[in-house]
């Protein structure tokens, strides 16, 4: 029972101290709490399965933490723990998104059989998510193809994010596909019947005046709804201006009730842009964004050829060819070169050789000459 973690939230100590003594004697490890702002802290930085807290807290109560776990860390169990006469708020914590609720005075047996029910119910999903993924072709994820390790990494992160509501950033060089990673996660969640809109953050000046921000921000709330909202490369914005379209955001889901999810990208590294200062450090305290990397082609070459093969297929249905391939020796200078233009690249050379009317199999003489010497040049290296 150890590997799972409890947390009880009460502002009463009497409480705090008994449940503490009674669930580590049954072998759990447990995390009290006397406050609902304390506990939203020590879940961002710990694993925490099961919470249960009291309705009636001062500063921030039960029902708020339910909100913000459900929002940031939705996989966390719940349980409101409310007084007599309380059902009304009993009720409206389950429409929250409490797993159940547990009535004052309770007895500790009561406790432990919530927590034995979750914990084995848990134990049920795991088994079956593993089952599940293992069962998976995972050579693709929606419309994204790879077979090699960090891809694999890709989709399950990909996967994790359309499960949450917390906000995304991508990373990746230009051509990795940042935005189709972004159209993934919307199109495997819950939004997908929603629109997704992208956002070019280099068409926000820099001079635009916060009103007018609110303007462009009141506009796309109301196209998206509950859908999703793109902002690509992110980083581009100064400091100022990022953080007064992340909080325009922020202020204008609110008051129209609207909880788009925002998935941001950069093409630029995190770590200089945090020690450069163009990425403030709290603006992923602002975003609590789950991070993506996307590795550049060069990092994937086990890739390329299951990517030539799509790129072949719907570009010859788009253009109504019948190539049957690439020829081998074509086939080792694509595998040689290191893509600077990465999958935008590779698409736009498969593309470039159709146009040319190659007969059946795409050769050297079909390739970019560019390609072909550095193949040469990396032989002689």
């Amino acid at each position: 029972m150890k590997n799972w973690r409890i947390m009880f939230v009460d502002d009463d100590r009497d409480i705090l101290s008994m449940v503490d003594q009674y669930l580590k004697m049954q072998g759990y490890s447990v995390i009290t709490v006397d406050s609902g702002l304390k506990a939203l802290d020590i879940i961002k930085d710990q694993q925490v399965d099961i919470i249960f807290t009291d309705y009636k807290m001062p500063e921030f109560s039960g029902l708020e933490l339910l909100a913000a776990i459900k929002k940031y860390k939705p996989e966390i169990e719940v349980i409101i723990v409310t007084g007599y006469g309380s059902m009304e708020s009993a009720i409206q914590a389950m429409k929250y998104g409490s797993y159940d609720y547990l009535q004052k005075p309770f007895k500790l047996d009561h406790l432990k059989l919530i927590i034995d029910r979750i914990i084995e119910e848990k134990k049920i999903k795991r088994a079956e998510d593993m089952i599940r993924k293992r069962s998976l072709q995972r050579h693709r994820y929606h419309d994204l193809l790879g077979i090699s390790p960090k891809m694999q990494q890709v989709y399950e992160l990909a996967e994790t994010a359309a499960r949450t509501n917390s906000m995304v950033l991508i990373q990746g060089e230009s051509g990795t596909g940042k935005e189709l990673v972004a159209r993934t996660i919307h199109a495997v969640s819950q939004r997908a019947d929603k629109p997704f809109v992208p956002v070019n953050c280099g068409s926000v000046s820099e001079t635009m005046e916060e009103d007018r921000i609110l303007d462009h921000v009141t506009g796309l709330i109301n196209t998206v709804g509950n859908g999703t909202i793109y902002l690509d490369e992110i980083a581009d914005l100064s400091p100022g201006l990022r953080l007064n379209l992340l909080q325009a955001l922020e202020r204008e889901q609110r008051k129209t009730g609207e909880r788009a999810r925002v998935i941001t990208a950069t093409a630029r590294e995190i770590g200089e842009l945090v020690q450069s200062g163009a990425l403030q450090k709290d603006l992923f305290d602002l975003l609590d964004a789950l991070l993506i990397k996307l590795p550049p082609l060069r990092e994937r070459r086990e890739d390329i050829c299951l990517l030539i093969n799509e790129f072949i297929y719907k570009l010859c249905r788009k253009h109504g060819k019948a190539i049957i391939g690439v020829h081998p020796e074509a086939l080792d200078i694509l595998m040689r070169y290191h893509w600077p233009g990465n999958l935008i690249q590779l698409q736009n050379v498969i593309e470039r050789a159709l146009a040319l009317e190659v007969d059946q199999l795409i050769r050297p003489g079909d390739l970019p000459s560019e390609i072909r010497t550095f193949s040469e040049i990396s032989k002689l290296g």
